[in-house]
């Protein structure tokens, strides 16, 4: 049973010198046991990823998830450094 099903998110992530890039239009689907992002949408700029799993065990993930903000952002390592991607919700 999904918790929630095609939520759209814009994603922006930030260089190790600061410069901010457009990462795409990207859809969360959140299930008991994971937050999936994929990319349905990219940027001018390709990321890395095209789909980001986050276990919601953290024994069993590979990647960090920062915060899940009250507006329903995220920022997520998804090398669990490095460089963070932030989410935010389209409304």
């Amino acid at each position: 049973m999904h918790l929630e099903l095609n939520i759209k998110y814009t994603c922006i992530y930030i260089d190790g010198g600061g410069t901010v890039y457009d990462g795409g239009i990207w859809v969360k689907k959140e299930t008991p046991k994971t937050i999936t992002f994929t990319c349905i949408e990219e940027s001018f700029f390709a990321v890395n990823w095209n789909e980001l799993i986050i276990y919601k065990d953290k024994k069993k993930s590979n990647r960090h998830c920062l915060s899940d903000f009250e507006d329903g952002a995220y920022t997520i390592y998804p090398d669990q450094c490095g460089t963070p991607h932030i989410f935010e919700p389209i409304k």
